[in-house]
């Protein structure tokens, strides 16, 4: 039996794999339109696994005409479509129950990585395309994920949040996007032509379009990479030592990475050296710490891919199994040393991955006014200049208890509700469960020019159901 679908049939909505008259025939591909179990169920799950919802089929495309001939179908059809990367959602965002998937990494073809750009098809993996920029001796001038193996287009659609606090996020060092519409359109947009588009695709969610190809703007690749490690043990030292960081000039990455027991605030520092540039600043010098510190020295894309290849070695031991109900959530500088501190109080060893430790809880300040692309929301701007990821990225025993996923869920909104309170906004790349009130609410006076973007650009909205915006249009 044929594993290719040939037709749709609108009475039974479902593909079908034989000639039927009733069927309306699958367009012509060049890649694959499978509706084997094997691809539907890979398909079913991210990385959360949390959530399970089948498609009905799987769009493996060689070229974008093969997304755009068959989104035009699904259009005239009403059948719910869902571009993958990675799947490195936790909450069913990628996901398309009974609809169509589209395997975006089979779309991975780097057109161009010199000069003062980039052009990349949205399934090429960051790792990927880091290691070509190097070898002309460029990087990407946006920063890169602590988790590097991600596609382009996933973390495009979301914002794209990297330690390179002057950045903003990866959607404001992309020059111009590919995107395949609702409607089945292949459009080109960029703040010079389709800026409705643009502004609407980028960190949109997908919801009104599926960014197939991006230009990218790239810098010069540093010689050396020095990187600091120094551990507090208090809040307010953590907090202090980040501040100076910025404000000092010491860094062009800051974050904090924070542990259990105590829990201990581990601030990473790194300073990108370039041979003709200055030389590294004497990082614990300059703060007066006195205590231990790590400092390493090392080339760009081994410091990028470090906590990758963490990762990936988890992943091999079955963390992919694991069960990842992440938080994340932008908090104001006035408020965030209070939303944190109180949170860090009531984390019981579930929320600190314990006992396996295979999980991350992390905060990274960032320069409000580097963010400039509409769709990804942020706390209002205050005197200091600014917004901090507040991230509690924890994973589940292999045995978890059948209602961890649900407790999850509830402390999740419980922590969304305050973050809100004290001015936050979250970044819903985690696991949020939000309404359609809630929709509205984190779009607030743009919740309009999201409606109309997606009326115009997905008028039979099918685009990306799992992340629950389409509900709150209808």
């Amino acid at each position: 039996m044929t594993h290719t679908a040939i037709g749709w049939d609108p009475g039974g909505r479902e593909w079908t794999t034989r000639p039927s008259g009733a069927a309306v025939p699958a367009p012509p591909l060049a890649g694959d339109l499978l509706v084997d179990d094997a691809a539907r169920e890979a398909a079913s799950r991210d990385l959360g696994r949390l959530v399970t919802r089948r498609p009905s089929a799987v769009l493996r495309p060689a070229e974008v005409d093969d997304i755009a001939k068959m989104v035009r179908l699904c259009h005239d059809h009403a059948i719910p479509v869902a571009a993958q990367g990675t799947r490195h959602q936790t909450n069913g965002q990628a996901l398309a129950p009974d609809g169509l998937v589209i395997d975006m990494t089979s779309l991975n073809t780097i057109h161009r990585a010199d000069g003062d750009r980039a052009d990349s098809d949205a399934g090429v993996l960051w790792s990927d395309l880091a290691a070509t920029l190097a070898g002309s001796g460029l990087r990407f001038a946006g920063g890169l994920t602590g988790y590097v193996p991600l596609s382009v287009g996933g973390t495009l659609s979301a914002g794209g949040i990297s330690p390179n606090f002057e950045a903003g996020a990866q959607i404001d060092f992309v020059e111009r996007i590919q995107v395949v519409t609702g409607r089945g359109e292949v459009v080109w947009a960029s703040e010079a032509e389709n800026r409705k588009l643009f502004a609407a695709a980028l960190g949109g969610l997908g919801q009104a379009g599926i960014i197939t190809r991006a230009e990218l703007v790239v810098a010069p690749m540093p010689a050396w990479v020095h990187s600091w490690v120094l551990p507090h043990p208090g809040i307010d030292g953590a907090f202090a030592a980040m501040r100076a960081l910025i404000s000092g000039g010491l860094a062009t990455e800051v974050y904090c990475m924070i542990v259990p027991p105590g829990p201990t605030f581990l601030v990473h520092a790194a300073w990108y050296e370039y041979a003709d540039g200055a030389p590294p600043p004497d990082v614990p010098g300059r703060l007066g710490w006195a205590g231990p510190v790590q400092h390493e020295v090392s080339g760009y894309l081994d410091h990028v891919l470090k906590y990758s290849a963490i990762i990936d070695q988890w992943r091999q031991a079955g963390w992919d199994e694991r069960r990842k109900p992440w938080f994340d959530v932008f908090l104001p500088g006035s408020r965030v040393r209070e939303f944190v501190g109180a949170t860090l109080d009531r984390m019981t060893p579930l929320d600190w991955s314990a006992p396996h430790g295979e999980g991350f809880v992390l905060l990274f300040p960032h320069r409000a006014s580097a963010f400039r692309r509409p769709r990804l929301r942020l706390p209002r701007p205050e005197p200091d200049g600014l917004v901090w990821l507040f991230d509690v990225l924890n994973a589940a025993e292999h045995d978890a208890d059948a209602g961890y996923a649900e407790a999850m869920l509830v402390r999740n909104r419980e922590w969304i509700a305050d973050a809100t309170a004290a001015g936050g906004v979250v970044y819903p790349i985690g696991t949020h469960g939000f309404t359609a009130a809630d929709w509205q609410r984190h779009y607030g006076d743009d919740w309009e020019d999201v409606v109309r973007a997606k009326r115009l650009f997905d008028p039979a909205l099918i685009l990306a159901p799992g992340q629950g915006i389409t509900a709150a249009v209808r």
